[in-house]
């Protein structure tokens, strides 16, 4: 080939080589912020502690390495906003939920009955006939759902004081990574899509004036230092149009906003279903209420109940109860049925979050509300995945796009 036609194919390539930057560059920053789950390397301890720095040498995805805070920024923003868990719980009907917890009382409360009953009064419970036994179960399993509305009206009423809805959401989303990452990701779909394609266009285009630089400026910086610029200012360009402007701004006649918030309605869809579906389910927020570290507020309101249905039971009976069982036997009895009764729990909250997730209706209050929600709050619930070491994730680019600089100098230009 002619040495001038291969100059051209040479300073031809440059727009395609920078092009490239600009695509291999965001992909590679986008799945810098999403992974690995964990951390890989040496010096995990200096980075949990310390952040990016020369300290260690290894990697952990900006998301994960975050998942608390990002957890942590997603569910404030949900509660502050969205959410007032009084108002949300007060569509909870007692009375419904021991309608939904009678098919599985009956087995339940015999097993609760017996055992309180060979443990604390062996030798009664024995001397009576079967269809005694029978009817003393009856007669409880007729005042359950009596008990169980209590139970339920009084945590309604004391929701907010019992139940910690961001500790267990955190909770949940730094245990899994990959379902904080899974929910950002489908959320920002056409954002993320955006910023690998933009950096394909707008390197392409710096490609064209970085051939033109490097046509009149004969020095071998111009390569390495313009490919730092187009991978860097690439992955600048895309982030900025995604996020800015807020509000939409008029501009020839036509509205310009950022891509995010130019269709608020369709991430709020994708977003509200997930959190709904995946984080905040009501099976998640019964085990929340009744089975987890934070629990003993909704224990301490069933022992309650419990304990005044047994005494109930004490005035009926006259004389018999305290003669069968004695002083703090008694007591003991009723922590006993509570212990048997939480013990129970995990088949009693699969029976009631059907009910739960038709009552609380989360995921069409977090839907509506995302769609009514001002550009400017809206814009927190992406944002923020992107502002953590963003500056970082730019960084990247550039260093990246040097690096192809470097080789076009000494591999097509040697």
């Amino acid at each position: 080939m002619d040495e001038r036609v291969w100059l051209y194919v040479k300073y031809a390539l440059i727009p395609i080589f920078a092009s490239a930057i600009g695509y291999g560059t965001n992909v590679v920053a986008l799945k810098m912020t999403f992974y690995p789950l964990e951390y890989v390397g040496w010096g995990e301890k200096y980075f949990k502690k310390y952040g990016v720095g020369p300290w260690h040498l290894g990697w952990q995805g900006i998301v994960p390495s975050k998942a608390a805070k990002m957890a942590q920024k997603a569910i404030t923003l949900l509660t502050s906003k969205l959410i007032d868990v009084k108002e949300v719980f007060s569509r909870v009907e007692p009375e419904r939920v021991a309608e939904e917890l009678e098919p599985v009382m009956q087995k339940v409360l015999h097993n609760i009955v017996s055992e309180v009953a060979r443990s604390y009064a062996p030798d009664v419970w024995a001397s009576l006939p079967l269809y005694v036994r029978d009817e003393v179960i009856e007669r409880v399993r007729e005042d359950t759902p009596q008990l169980m509305t209590a139970v339920m009206a009084d945590i309604r009423a004391n929701i907010e004081s019992i139940i910690d809805l961001e500790d267990m959401v955190v909770r949940h989303l730094v245990k899994d990574k990959e379902l904080l990452n899974s929910v950002f990701q489908r959320a920002g779909r056409k954002e993320l899509k955006f910023i690998e394609h933009s950096g394909a266009f707008f390197g392409f285009w710096l490609g064209i004036i970085q051939a033109g630089i490097f046509a009149v400026v004969d020095s071998w910086l111009v390569l390495p230092v313009a490919g730092f610029l187009s991978g860097y200012v690439t992955n600048w360009i895309a982030l900025e149009m995604i996020f800015k402007p807020v509000d939409p701004v008029n501009v020839c006649g036509t509205k310009v906003q950022g891509l995010f918030l130019s269709h608020q309605d369709e991430v709020a869809e994708e977003f509200g279903t997930s959190v709904a579906r995946e984080i905040m389910t009501s099976e998640q927020i019964l085990t929340q209420l009744f089975l987890s570290p934070t629990s003993e507020k909704a224990i301490q309101i069933v022992h309650f109940h419990i304990s005044k249905t047994i005494d109930g039971y004490g005035l009926s009976l006259g004389p018999l109860l305290p003669l069968a069982i004695h002083g703090d036997d008694y007591e003991g009895m009723k922590q006993k049925v509570t212990d048997l009764f939480v013990a129970e729990l995990p088949t009693q909250i699969k029976c009631m979050s059907g009910y739960f997730t038709r009552a609380l209706r989360l995921e069409e209050t977090l839907v509506t509300g995302l769609k009514g929600m001002p550009p400017k709050d809206f814009e927190s619930v992406l944002h923020p995945i992107f502002q953590e070491d963003e500056w970082l994730l730019i960084l990247v680019g550039g260093v990246l796009g040097m690096a192809v600089g470097l080789f076009q100098i000494f591999v097509v230009f040697k």
